[in-house]
């Protein structure tokens, strides 16, 4: 492991090269965010099946999911303060940060979807 730049250690080398330890966080909160869309799902189908499912969907899930994606807003907030100190890492680093907020946009809205779904049709029941 090389942390040296021009002959000097580097502080932010060092810290760069375990920042994969860090990145974990947001890898977490796509996880959670990806859960609950697929729960919002399989409670969909099986209200639309008319059988009772040991799992729930609601507004819960939805708020849990706006405050995973907050915390991914606030890694892409780091990721602009990581480009005005390293373009190197920030081409590295926000580049998969940037996939992984579309990602999780992307299942919100479908889980926004199916619990908006699900609401009508217990309401019509």
């Amino acid at each position: 492991m090389d942390f040296y730049v021009n002959g000097k250690y580097s502080a932010f080398e060092e810290l760069m090269h375990y920042y994969h330890w860090d990145f974990y966080v947001y890898y977490f909160l796509v996880l959670i965010v990806f859960i609950n869309c697929i729960k919002s799902i399989v409670n969909f189908i099986s209200i639309k099946k008319g059988k009772s499912s040991n799992l729930t969907s609601g507004y819960i899930d939805l708020i849990i999911s706006v405050i995973a994606g907050m915390g991914l807003i606030c890694g892409m907030f780091f990721q602009g303060i990581l480009s005005d100190i390293s373009s190197k890492y920030s081409e590295i680093w926000g580049n998969k940060m940037f996939v992984l907020c579309i990602v999780a946009f992307i299942l919100f809205i479908v889980q926004f979807i199916f619990v908006l779904r699900n609401k009508n049709r217990i309401f019509k029941s």
